[in-house]
């Protein structure tokens, strides 16, 4: 789904946010390939168990316990065209995902960014979106989108959700410890901190923050708590979205580097597809 590429389009976006909630959060049919396959392949008929972010609306979560998002649908429609392969998918909290592909409890972990020293990875698989990692910041921080990164932010409070590792840019301040990094467990208690000015901003994709607030405003127990808009945000980078195999895993599963491949044969082909289209189109546009 291409994302908006000028901070210009913040506000405009806000129509859309409810017809994504109704497509994006919905969960995806976990079945096997739908494409015809031979007795041999059924016999090899194999399970590729990806951990997914729980809480990463629109492109991964889960409703009533079941995984949703984009990617997950994205994924699933590729691995119809790959006979042999089942896929389940599972829900948990993203640094519980990371730790069970780490020791190899999961065959793979969706979806990571790459580069960000996590050397227990075998293979990323790359997913035909990137996405626009930005700061949301309080109304009375002084801060936005047209402040400065990172002279603009010495000392400030930045939020992340536990287990992120965004972008480069950010890791990099809060190693020189020019910014304080606040975990929370989720967007929605992050942007409560933010309506409470206990931080100065909260680091996330767009999309997600957008899609996140607009739940919350929603829900009568939040939305008091929330900021009663968010300003126009920061862009800090843009990141390349992954489905990441498990090292740990590769070495008992020799195969998962086969799939690996036909995966992302896959992806690529989907991407250069009128489905593609389709696929980008229902994000933002299925009531």
């Amino acid at each position: 789904m291409p994302l908006a590429r000028h901070q210009s389009r913040w506000h405009s976006s806000a129509w859309a946010l409810a017809m994504v909630l109704m497509m994006a959060l919905l969960p995806i049919e976990l079945r096997a390939s739908s494409a015809p396959v031979d007795s041999n392949t059924a016999k090899s008929n194999r399970v590729v168990r990806i951990a997914t972010d729980d809480a990463a609306a629109p492109y991964s979560h889960a409703v009533n316990g079941r995984a949703a998002g984009y990617y997950l649908r994205l994924v699933q429609r590729a691995a119809e065209s790959m006979p042999g392969w089942r896929l389940e998918f599972t829900p948990m909290p993203w640094v519980r995902a990371l730790r069970q592909a780490e020791l190899g409890e999961a065959d793979a972990v969706l979806p990571p960014y790459r580069g960000l020293g996590r050397e227990w990875i075998a293979h990323y698989v790359r997913l035909p979106h990137r996405e626009e990692v930005v700061l949301s910041c309080h109304a009375e921080s002084g801060l936005g989108a047209n402040s400065q990164w990172p002279q603009d932010f010495g000392g400030r409070h930045i939020g992340v959700t536990r287990g992120y590792l965004l972008s480069p840019a950010l890791v990099d301040t809060v190693q020189r410890r020019w910014v304080h990094k606040v975990e929370f467990r989720n967007a929605r208690d992050a942007l409560a901190a933010l309506g409470a000015g206990d931080i100065d901003c909260y680091a996330n994709e767009r999309l997600s923050i957008e899609v996140n607030y607009q739940q919350a405003r929603s829900d009568p127990l939040w939305a008091n708590r929330l900021p009663t808009e968010l300003k126009r945000p920061l862009l800090l980078s843009e990141q390349q979205a992954y489905l990441a195999i498990s090292r740990q895993a590769l070495r008992k599963r020799p195969e998962l580097q086969e799939f690996a491949r036909d995966l992302q044969v896959e992806l690529n082909r989907l991407s250069e597809s009128t489905e593609m289209q389709r696929l980008q189109n229902e994000l933002i546009e299925r009531p």
